[in-house]
């Protein structure tokens, strides 16, 4: 008898529910959570059988009603079922190759387009909405483009507290990214979901037909971020913590405060007078807030602004686009068009130390891209002499032009070629854009949200839940909002050291 139960998930025996499901021959026991749509147990089902979904059919549920997408399992009598011994019923075949109905293409003789779209050896696969989902798995997606986070998760081991909720997802995540590493075919997130949903139970939410609701792709982002910072909280900060120094001002009574923390996201305040990023991060850095005054023994205003202390290796930004609106009682979304970078650059809001810790990294790489643009140019200029006729003999343009090159290269191996234990460790303030995520709609809680993550080979892929699609740096920069389609909400900047 195989069996579908996770020994090191959390205790799911609050909403759970262990079921036998016969097939053919084969007997399952599969762990039902009773907070989802019969979806998910069919994703489950696959999963065990390798059955396509939409060739799954069981029987034996309450009334003799046959399993759909959308049945309500809490009511579907399954709980009576395991207490009396009985089992489901599960017919369906795999899937059968047959031969082509057509004269089969090569990737070759596809146009340029459809080659693109055929050749998808260096993307990650897509992964299965399990209803309404869209929100959990652009997360998903954004957070696997980091290959430092899955190498951080890889290595990986539960502390003492190994039976912990926060464990238990953080194993899910790794577990769910060695799938998407090896998988070629979409992957079902079945268990991060179930796990998810218990250590969060707002993302357990279903509404009045039972169906589960849409969430907020950041809160979905924060609650993750959070979970790794409790179980890798060295690597958490090193590749997303944001340092934070708030210095705060009573003009009242001239009282200063200093406070240090450390963020996860780099938020982007939108007024109507903000039209790009970097207008939308001064806002949200400036601050106002009303805090005890010793001199006056009673709350007073204290304002100022806050400066990032400590740069990440990834940089998430966040458009804050929704807030909550009291007469509709519902988060009310901002769909002012907001343009953004392919590379930004987080200098003009570092402190003074960082800056000063900046400088000599950010000379070398001005040094460097100088020293690559003359070499350039000389080598521009040799092709040029080369076609010109004149007094002067080709051996002598060449050997001028080769006189310029070499000199070129020797100032570029001056500069690198000595050991030098910081190379490509030190921070720039350069960042350049690795992800991002959209939403389309009016609210957090509604619409479609969707991923554009950037590839080891410099192309974009967009990942619209199963289906993974190529896309252009112009498309990717399109996302600026504006209307009712796809616009950014979060982005993903990864650091260029040198």
């Amino acid at each position: 008898m195989l069996s579908a139960t996770h020994p090191d998930g959390p205790d799911m025996s609050s909403s759970t529910v262990s079921i036998g499901v016969k097939w053919g021959k084969e007997t399952y026991n599969v762990d039902v959570d009773l907070t989802l749509p019969g979806a998910a147990l069919k994703a489950q089902l696959f999963s065990l059988t390798s059955v396509p979904i939409d060739r799954i059919k069981v029987t034996g549920l309450k009334g003799g009603k046959a399993l759909a997408d959308d049945t309500d399992l809490a009511a579907a009598g399954l709980e009576d079922l395991a207490r009396r011994g009985k089992k489901l019923m599960m017919f369906g075949s795999t899937a059968v190759v047959e031969a082509p109905k057509e004269d089969v293409k090569f990737v070759e003789d596809l146009p340029e387009n459809e080659r693109e779209a055929a050749t998808m050896e260096n993307y990650s696969p897509g992964l299965t909405n399990l209803g309404n989902t869209c929100y959990m798995n652009s997360v998903l997606q954004c957070l696997f483009g980091a290959k430092e986070l899955r190498d951080a998760l890889q290595a990986y081991v539960p502390g003492r507290d190994q039976h912990s909720g926060t464990a238990a997802l953080t194993t899910a995540l790794r577990e769910l990214f060695a799938d998407m590493k090896s998988a070629r075919d979409t992957v079902m997130p079945v268990r991060f979901l179930n796990v998810l949903r218990q250590l969060y139970p707002q993302f357990a939410q279903h509404g009045p037909q039972g169906i589960p609701m849409q969430q907020d792709a950041e809160e979905c982002w924060s609650a993750v971020m959070h979970t790794i910072a409790s179980e890798c909280p060295d690597e958490a900060k090193r590749l997303f913590g944001i340092g934070l120094r708030r210095e705060l001002k009573c003009a009242q009574t001239g009282e200063t405060r200093v406070e240090d923390s450390t963020e996860y996201t780099f938020k982007c305040n939108i007024t109507i007078e903000v039209n790009h990023v970097s207008e939308g991060f001064k806002i949200a850095l400036n601050d106002t807030r009303e805090l005890r005054s010793e001199a006056l023994g009673a709350d007073a205003v204290f304002e100022g602004n806050s400066r990032i202390s400590k740069l990440p290796e990834y940089l998430t930004t966040q458009l804050v686009r929704f807030y909550y609106k009291a007469d509709i009682r519902a988060k009310a979304k901002i769909l002012r068009a907001v343009t953004f970078p392919i590379t930004l650059d987080v200098y003009e809001f570092c402190s003074d130390e960082l800056k000063a810790e900046l400088e000599p990294a950010r000379k070398l790489k001005l040094q460097r891209e100088d020293e690559e643009a003359l070499k350039r140019m000389n080598e521009k200029k040799a092709a040029l002499e080369d076609k010109k006729e004149g007094d002067v003999s080709k051996m002598e343009v060449d050997a001028a032009a080769s006189a310029d090159a070499t000199t070129s290269t020797q100032d570029v191996a001056t500069t690198s070629s000595e050991a030098d234990p910081l190379e490509g460790k030190r921070f720039t303030g350069f960042y350049d854009l690795v992800g991002v995520l959209t939403h389309r709609g009016r609210s957090a809680d509604s619409g479609h949200y969707v991923s554009w993550v950037k590839q080891d080979d410099g192309s974009w892929t967009e990942f619209d839940d199963e289906k993974p699609i190529p896309r252009k740096e112009e498309e990717v920069l399109s996302l600026k909002g504006g209307g009712d389609f796809q616009m950014c909400y979060l982005m993903q900047y990864k650091a260029r050291m040198i």
